[in-house]
């Protein structure tokens, strides 16, 4: 049984190690981007302290262009700014901008679109730089299989790992006197060991992203709650709208215990506000909950439940996957392990070097002996 699980795993790791290791180093990439991107183009501010309001930051933002107005305003998180997003009526030619929380000015600009090499990374990693031959959907699941062969190799590994309940500790053991094959050896192993619970949740929420839409379908679910259309509409579509602070305070209202982390400001005349909240314990400081509010009577239309099934689903394996749910601590802790499939790989082929030239010594040896 133990041979057949081994050649199991080689047989995987060979074929498809390189693809899986590209696949996890460029995920570990994509978590510190957003650290990367602050280095290479410094805000070049620091948030003041005290909060104008958002009826403020709104006025500065729409200030900056007589073509552009607020559409969407997300509140100070990660950095302490705003962040507006400003464009042409419809929701067309829009961009970012920072709004300072103590002062009011608004400035600068938050790139809404990945820059290189981040969006390149991002494809790979996502798609395999796949889409413009088969499609993204197609290479969604190419990537799906990967994480699924990836799977194997860790289940696979754990059964070549484990040295029974009497010596289990001696597989953390890292042989240093032994020859460099047990060192390599013994590093894999404990290497493998000490990442696989972490590599598990990533490859298997992985697996699960890949395939987000044919998931709940499979067992009986829609893909995400449905909102109903009279949830865009006004029903008061004649009356002027609310301001944006007076929506903000009906909420606070309304939903006290819950967090509010942006506004969608209506993009034509008789569409309704959509307030993102984040409520309860959720997997990432997103919004996991919107509010369809009527713009101009500040009623209620439709609010989505973020304890419905299929939303805790959806929150919990992006959550789960991105490291949303953890702070900096775990996105580090993601970051490293990430990595480490890279480390498994340069072990691996180490061992299969060193055992390839002990063979290639043992058949030398064997001919040396049979012509004597």
């Amino acid at each position: 049984m133990r041979k057949t699980v081994l050649s199991i795993h080689l047989f995987f790791s060979l074929m498809l190690g390189l693809f899986i290791v590209t696949t996890c180093t460029t995920g570990s990439l994509l978590l510190i981007e957003p650290e990367v991107e602050r280095w290479m183009h410094p805000i070049g501010h620091k948030p003041s302290s005290g909060d104008v309001g958002i009826l403020t930051i709104k006025q500065q933002a729409d200030a900056l262009s007589p073509d552009l107005k607020t559409d969407r305003i997300e509140l100070p998180a990660q950095d302490g700014f705003y962040h507006v997003h400003i464009a042409k009526e419809g929701g067309k030619g829009g961009r970012l901008v920072y709004g300072d929380p103590g002062t009011g000015e608004v400035f600068g600009q938050v790139q809404e679109a990945r820059m290189e090499p981040f969006a390149t990374i991002y494809d790979l990693h996502r798609y395999f730089l796949l889409t413009n031959m088969i499609g993204k959907a197609p290479a969604a699941s190419f990537v799906g299989f990967l994480g699924a062969g990836m799977m194997v190799i860790l289940l696979t590994g754990i059964y070549m790992w484990w040295p029974g309940i009497k010596k289990w500790a001696l597989g953390f053991r890292i042989i240093r006197n032994r020859g460099k094959l047990a060192h390599h050896m013994s590093l894999h192993k404990t290497i493998g060991i000490v990442s696989i619970p972490v590599l598990l949740v990533i490859t298997l929420t992985g697996v699960i992203n890949a395939y987000e839409k044919s998931i709940p379908a499979w067992i009986g679910f829609k893909a995400k709650e449905e909102v109903p259309a009279s949830a865009m509409q006004s029903k008061s579509k004649d009356q002027p709208i609310l301001p944006v602070d007076k929506v903000a305070e009906l909420v606070h209202t309304k939903y006290p215990d819950s967090q509010l982390i942006k506004i969608q400001l209506p993009a034509k005349v008789g569409q309704t506000y959509q307030i993102g909240l984040r409520e309860s314990f959720g997997a990432s400081s997103a919004s996991n909950s919107t509010v369809y509010m009527d713009a101009s009577s500040g009623e209620v239309i439709y609010k989505t439940n973020p304890n419905l099934a299929i939303n805790i689903y959806n929150t919990w394996r992006k959550g789960l996957h991105f490291a949303t749910w953890g702070g900096e601590t775990t996105k580090l802790i993601y970051f490293l392990f990430g990595m480490m499939p890279l480390v498994l790989m340069i072990t691996g082929v180490a061992m299969w070097r060193l055992k390839a030239r002990a063979r290639k010594r043992q058949s030398k040896k064997n001919t040396a002996a049979a012509a004597a």
